[in-house]
C-alpha cells in the first residue's frame, strides 16, 4: 500500500529560527521546500543540514543555487565517508542560537531520526517543535 504525503511536514509550522536535517534520501521534502520559498517564504533563518556518503550528493548544486538566492537558507553538507556521522552537537554548534528557540525538521532512515529526535530533546528543542518523517530504503 502505498499512501501520503498529507502535509503533516511543513515548515510553515515551526518556529521563525528553523534546522531542516536530511539523511540521503530523505532531502526530498526538503528539496520540495526549498524549490517552493518563492510561494512559501521562511519566516527566518535555516541552516540545512544535508548528509549523505558522497562527497557530491544529489541535487547539491540545485541546493547550492537556491540558498544563493535566499540570505535566509545556510546549507551544509557532510560526507560521513569523510567527515564521519552527523551529530546533534556539530548542529547545535554550528547553527547557533537557543535550542528553546529552535524547531528541527528530519527526515531520513528510521535511526537517524530516533537518534536526533532524542538528543535534541536532552539539548533543550521542544518536543512539540521536532518534526519527523521517515525513509528507508527496504
Amino acid at each position: 500500500m502505498i499512501g501520503g504525503p498529507f502535509g503533516r511536514f511543513s515548515h510553515e509550522k515551526g518556529t521563525p529560527r528553523q534546522i531542516w536535517i536530511a539523511g540521503g534520501i530523505g532531502v526530498t521534502p526538503f528539496l520540495s521546500w526549498l524549490r517552493a520559498l518563492d510561494q512559501h517564504p521562511l519566516r527566518g533563518r535555516v541552516d540545512f543540514f544535508y548528509t549523505s556518503a558522497s562527497a557530491d550528493p544529489p541535487y547539491a548544486q540545485e541546493i547550492r543555487a537556491i540558498a544563493e538566492r535566499n540570505s535566509l537558507v545556510h546549507v551544509h553538507f557532510v560526507n560521513s565517508s569523510s567527515d564521519g556521522r552527523l551529530t546533534a552537537e556539530r548542529i547545535l554548534a554550528t547553527a547557533e542560537g537557543n535550542p528553546g528557540t529552535l524547531s528541527v525538521f528530519l527526515c531520513g532512515p528510521a535511526g537517524l531520526v530516533r537518534s536526533f529526535q532524542t538528543t535534541f530533546r536532552h539539548a533543550g528543542v521542544a518536543g512539540r517543535h521536532i518534526y519527523c518523517e521517515h525513509f528507508d530504503l527496504r
